[in-house]
């Protein structure tokens, strides 16, 4: 069967663009490409972050180009011919949201570290616009993730002032040489595990008292309680609504109860699980808060935070606190042989990032996001 996972080919070998053919299982020949893919992912993650623990799996790469409907991917790979087949040495991908944001590409680019300097990433950004303006798209955005470690030089920070990145990196020099424009900064933050319970319990305990009889708390594993689930995507919709942007001319994406149903099939199609935790205002029977954690066995180490949020007539009540504290918990008890917990925020919500930091997540790097006119 033809593979990508040969050793890396010699740095003179010449690549080649290709549309990466696609599978239907991983145990056809053509999955080459897919697993080739997380395989790149993973070695770029290394160098760039510290971990693979951010690099999709072979599944994960799969199920998303299976999944169109609500966010459409175009993939471009660069390969280089092996005497085991090719491999994957770089790939770009377009995301064209389908339901919003009619005007806007959002693309993507990761080059192999042993395979830089050879003019693919630049290859890859000119396939990227072109796609964009082919797809009618008037406005591109890019994004740049980057380690936890400290510029040793100049920095760049959005438009807002808050957060700033490293000048130097490839990606933002990349990302400037199209044009972009910096205008968003997001934290990445990372919580070792175990948290000590006597932690978890009194930050419960805290927000409990503060929350009073008004609430209460529900948790739940998949699938998606079917009493809970239109309130579910209206608080997904209140996160999309809500979150800040920066300078990003970004509207909100769509959630409702079909396209809950169809992100939770991906999940279980990548091998994905979660926990919920809810909290429900007594007197309206009304979800008002929520925060998931979600994981995969493929990736034993780690956990990702998902959303997050608590409806603005909501706050003031320690609701955020309460239910990431609750899910805390239920996690250590679902999960008890994960390492670490990855969350992510935007360096402009100041709330939440102080209830991560209370629970003793701590800066693990970020993402600098890019937008400017496709000319």
């Amino acid at each position: 069967m033809t593979t990508s996972s040969a050793a890396p080919a010699p740095a003179t070998s010449a690549w080649r663009l290709m549309d990466p053919p696609h599978a239907t299982s991983l145990d056809e020949p053509d999955a080459w490409a897919y697993r080739g893919i997380a395989e790149m992912h993973a070695a770029a993650a290394v160098v760039d972050i510290g971990n693979a623990d951010a690099a999709p799996t072979p599944i994960g790469v799969l199920v998303g180009m299976n999944n169109q409907s609500y966010v459409r991917k175009l993939r471009r790979i660069a390969v280089v011919d092996t005497p085991a087949g090719p491999q994957v040495v770089g790939e770009a991908t377009v995301f064209l949201q389908v339901r919003a944001n009619p005007e806007l590409a959002i693309g993507g680019i990761v080059v192999h570290p042993e395979h830089r300097g050879r003019g693919i990433a630049t290859a890859l950004a000119q396939w990227s616009r072109d796609t964009a303006r082919a797809e009618g798209r008037t406005s591109f955005m890019t994004y740049v993730d980057f380690g936890p470690q400290k510029p040793a030089g100049e920095t760049l920070a959005p438009a807002s002032g808050s957060g700033e990145v490293a000048a130097d990196l490839p990606g933002v020099l990349l990302a400037q040489k199209l044009g972009l424009t910096l205008q968003l900064v997001e934290r990445r933050s990372r919580i070792d595990l175990p948290v000590l319970p006597e932690a978890v319990s009194r930050f419960e305990a805290e927000s409990r008292a503060v929350a009073g009889d008004a609430y209460r708390v529900h948790t739940w594993t998949a699938p998606m309680p079917e009493e809970w689930i239109e309130q579910y995507a209206a608080l997904e919709q209140a996160l999309s609504d809500d979150e800040p942007r920066g300078g990003l001319e970004v509207e909100s994406d769509v959630w409702d109860v079909e396209r809950i149903r169809t992100e939770e099939a991906a999940m279980t199609a990548k091998g994905d699980q979660y926990v919920v935790t809810a909290a429900e205002h007594v007197a309206t029977g009304e979800l008002v808060a929520m925060t998931m954690l979600q994981w995969n066995d493929l990736q034993p180490e780690h956990t990702n935070q998902q959303a997050t949020v608590v409806l603005r007539t909501h706050r003031g009540h320690r609701l955020g606190m309460l239910v990431k504290a609750v899910n805390l918990r239920e996690h250590a008890r679902l999960r008890p042989q994960a390492q670490r917990i990855y969350t992510w925020n935007n360096e402009e919500n100041p709330h939440m990032l102080a209830i991560n930091i209370a629970l003793g997540f701590v800066p693990a790097g970020g993402c600098a996001n890019f937008q400017g006119p496709l000319t």
